[in-house]
């Protein structure tokens, strides 16, 4: 299925769920679909969201 339909599907389902908490509750989501373009990409990109500051 399409990585950007998947996206939205399943921040709907965060968002149904009412477990999410603040934006981050989305960064799964957003890793996942970023992920999924990157691995079309010549050379393949990856993408890690963290929640901790790297400094």
């Amino acid at each position: 299925m399409n990585p950007l339909v998947n996206y939205f599907r399943n921040l709907q389902e965060i968002h149904s769920s009412q477990a999410a908490v603040k934006e981050t509750s989305y960064y799964g989501t957003l890793e996942t679909l970023l992920n999924e373009i990157g691995k079309t990409l010549k050379p393949q990109v990856g993408f890690h969201a963290s929640t901790q500051p790297t400094f």
